[in-house]
């Protein structure tokens, strides 16, 4: 049983380690809800919850990257008009 709590309480303190310095390191444009040092200190007081809320909600996500352009392979419009024009030869 100490293993299981030894290794829950290093699972804790990494996660709570891996968010702070996530936290630390974002860029202020990026920050929700919340200033920085009111991340840290949810963070440090919380360690389960306050982990967990910064990555689900205290950064926003990078915008959508916008889909690659079609190449004429993969258009169904592009690849009927070529077999009609085959077919026509």
């Amino acid at each position: 049983m100490a293993h299981l709590n030894t290794l829950l309480f290093l699972v804790v303190v990494a996660l709570s380690v891996v968010a702070l310095i996530d936290c630390l390191l974002t860029e202020r444009s990026r920050l929700q809800s919340f200033p920085r040092g009111a991340w840290a200190v949810l963070i440090l007081l919380c360690p389960i919850f306050g982990p967990v809320a910064w990555f689900r909600s205290g950064r926003a996500t990078p915008a959508l990257v916008q889909a690659a352009p079609m190449g004429p392979d993969d258009d169904p419009e592009f690849l009927r008009r070529l077999a009609e024009s085959l077919r026509d030869r």
